[in-house]
């Protein structure tokens, strides 16, 4: 049998003198291996890189108040991600979690040490992925260099604060209580995901604790502060393909959110993904599209039926949801007339 990333195998005694012959690969992991390298800005920058020189490059970035160890809460699709080849790379913002926090750093000279540190990775053209929080980070990264951005995935990604909004969010009210913070409601599709809510206790505790316990929350309120001063940054020159995921009843990064970025990146092609009555969770319950997204560029639907994952062409959707299937990975279903297989499924055929 083989179980997790380890890939152990137990291979049957012949008789009952003789051992059981075990075969083990390694460690199951528990979660991204925070790394740390000096950037041409001289600066210390901490980041993970998880997946193979010769798989798809992902810049990941997460949303408000998160650290590089938040990616952690989007593995519980590892095995499909690995599937499809797909490597992620992330790298922590200015004063949360183990990073230490510089005044003087700001949206752009974050993106100036995110691209010095990809030339030292050896990475060229990239995808960009943000999350919530992590849209005007995205933003100025790929205005930076818009030449070497493969494809823009965006979801429910804030862009810029609108003119006459109150105050989008106190620091200070996070800091007190962070896991309310990260708080989801009852009838979100988080709560089908084992350990989420737990792992989220450790994510919000990790973004401000990880220094110390008195160490003020110094990178979350700069981080609030961009939010509500920075405006979105000229993405004119971008020509990337553009992917946008939002919930249609999404409170927290409203849809008028993303019209923002549709108008700054007209020069893009662009498919925008909706999913009618949802909130603030669509970068977790559609997670699967997204990876379906960045290595097959719009080009495939991940879709299940009968507790079977399939990767289907954008033409065969709605018949496919009309016989009874479901958008996303077969672990989003619980079938009554087929017993679910352990996942991964087959091998992709590239």
């Amino acid at each position: 049998m083989t179980t997790g990333e380890g890939a152990t195998s137990v291979k049957a005694a012949t008789d009952a003198s003789e051992a059981i012959q075990v075969r083990n690969t390694g460690f199951d992991p528990l979660g991204p291996v925070v790394c740390s390298k000096v950037v041409g800005s001289g600066r210390t920058v901490n980041y993970i890189d998880d997946g193979g020189a010769g798989a798809v490059p992902l810049l990941f970035l997460g949303g408000a108040g998160t650290t590089v160890r938040a990616f952690r809460l989007l593995e519980f699709a590892r095995s499909f991600r690995h599937e499809l080849g797909i490597r992620v790379v992330s790298v922590e913002r200015n004063g949360l979690g183990q990073s230490v926090f510089d005044p003087a750093v700001g949206l752009d000279e974050y993106a100036a040490d995110v691209w010095s540190l990809l030339d030292a990775l050896g990475i060229g053209q990239i995808s960009v992925l943000a999350i919530s929080g992590g849209g005007p980070y995205a933003a100025a990264i790929i205005a930076a260099r818009p030449a070497q951005v493969r494809s823009l995935h965006l979801a429910c990604a804030f862009a810029e604060r609108p003119e006459r909004a109150d105050a989008l969010m106190e620091a200070d009210d996070v800091a007190a209580d962070p896991v309310a913070w990260w708080r989801f409601p009852a009838d979100s599709s988080i709560h089908s995901i084992p350990g989420f809510v737990d792992s989220v206790i450790e994510e919000a505790t990790r973004g401000l604790f990880a220094k110390g316990r008195d160490v003020p929350p110094d990178g979350l309120r700069q981080a609030f502060g961009l939010y509500a001063s920075e405006p979105l940054r000229d993405l004119s020159s971008v020509q990337a393909p553009a992917f946008l995921y939002w919930g249609s009843e999404d409170e927290l990064v409203p849809p008028e959110q993303m019209g923002r970025w549709t108008a700054a990146l007209a020069g893009s092609a662009m498919v925008e993904r909706v999913y009618l009555g949802e909130g603030h969770d669509v970068q977790y319950r559609h997670w699967d599209q997204i990876l379906a997204d960045v290595k097959f560029l719009g080009g495939r639907i991940v879709a299940s039926r009968g507790g079977r994952t399939q990767l289907i062409v954008p033409e065969e959707e709605a018949e496919f949801l009309a016989a009874g299937g479901i958008l996303g990975i077969a672990a989003w279903q619980r079938p009554t007339d087929a017993p679910p297989e352990p996942f991964p499924g087959p091998t992709l055929q590239r």
